[in-house]
């Protein structure tokens, strides 16, 4: 038997994931491998079209030496001996996240693995598949809302390929003085590396803030999986750090802790957000930090950013805690442990 041949790669713009477009002597599969190499590697797949006549029944033979099956004649709408596609003709669309893709054949859909895909029975759509199966639903019914998903994204990447920064950075600076007054220092925190990123420090009063620039730039993966609808809202973030000036010593330490995050959605295709925690012994005497967004809490007070391509940014606090407030976090949760506390300015290190 002829070895399956990749005719096609792509790597996400942001995120540690490789698109592979297969083709074997049965069929096309297009794949999204997560960490390729690495010991938390996983793939998603979802079926593209048959290469041979396609068989009455499911060939679990083949799946059981590991080959990709081809699809029975009663899932597909191509033609029944199969078909062939051009590599030349082949892209891949990456959605905003970078956790999810499109395989387009000109300005025709092929098939699409979400952000959401690969969960319990959904691999992903396909234009050839008909009604729902192991490998591939039909694209019928989701084509509208992704063809404008697949446009935007498109759109989205193009801008981010151009001379943006400027005003992004532009934004942000004009965001943070107004809320702590003239920056203090600039660091640039993305090691040379897309897309760029920033730290900007500033003193208002006898409170010495830190507060990234730039990261909110990407959408963040999975927040569509929890908050729905309600994505566009949670889905960008910075990440700040507030000290007392009696405490102005630790901040630089801090602010390279935040540095060290601020690609870990990216990373690690998962999202940071209101009530979570992250190991962090910078401090003498704390186990971790725990992240508060301003816009889910009045008592916080926070910079005002504009909307950025139509969703809210959310800037995270990073609060230091003590082992036995991180392991009650652990436990009971973030809004039970807020009822314990005097929250007002809790952001503040004190």
């Amino acid at each position: 038997m002829k070895e399956p041949e990749i005719i096609l790669e792509s790597w996400s713009p942001c995120c540690d994931v490789q698109a592979l477009v297969e083709k074997s002597e049965s069929c096309y599969y297009f794949y999204l491998w997560f960490h390729p190499g690495k010991d938390n590697m996983y793939i998603k797949s979802c079926w593209i079209g048959n290469t041979c006549p396609a068989p009455e029944e499911l060939d679990k033979e083949t799946m059981e030496k590991g080959a990709a099956p081809a699809m029975p004649r009663k899932w597909i709408s191509h033609n029944v001996n199969g078909i062939q596609l051009n590599p030349e003709t082949l892209t891949v669309e990456w959605f905003e996240e970078g956790d999810g893709a499109a395989l387009m054949d000109k300005d025709d859909i092929l098939c699409v693995i979400p952000g959401w895909g690969g969960q319990e029975d959904f691999s992903g759509y396909a234009k050839y598949i008909v009604g729902v199966t192991p490998f591939a639903w039909e694209l019928t019914n989701a084509k509208e809302t992704l063809e404008e998903r697949i446009h935007k994204s498109h759109q989205f990447w193009d801008y981010l390929d151009g001379d943006f920064w400027r005003d992004v950075q532009k934004m942000h600076l004009k965001v943070l003085e107004a809320y702590f007054g003239t920056f203090e220092k600039y660091y640039g925190i993305d090691g040379g590396n897309f897309p760029p990123k920033a730290l900007i420090t500033g003193q208002k009063g006898n409170i010495c803030y830190g507060i990234t620039a730039g990261v909110s730039l990407l959408p963040m993966p999975l927040v569509e999986q929890y908050f729905q609808e309600a994505a566009h809202d949670f889905r960008r973030m910075e990440l700040g750090f507030a000290a007392t000036e009696k405490w102005k010593d630790i901040c630089p330490k801090m602010y390279s802790f935040l540095s060290s995050i601020a690609c870990l959605p990216w990373k690690e295709i998962s999202f940071l957000g209101h009530g979570h925690t992250i190991p962090c012994n910078v401090i003498e005497g704390y186990s971790a930090i725990w992240l508060l967004n301003a816009r889910c809490m009045k008592e916080l007070s926070s910079p005002i950013y504009p909307q950025f391509k139509g969703d809210k940014i959310n800037l995270l606090w990073a609060v230091p805690v003590k082992q036995d407030v991180y392991e009650t976090i652990m436990d009971y949760g973030t809004d039970e442990m807020l009822k314990r506390m005097d929250v007002m300015n809790i952001h503040i290190f004190n």
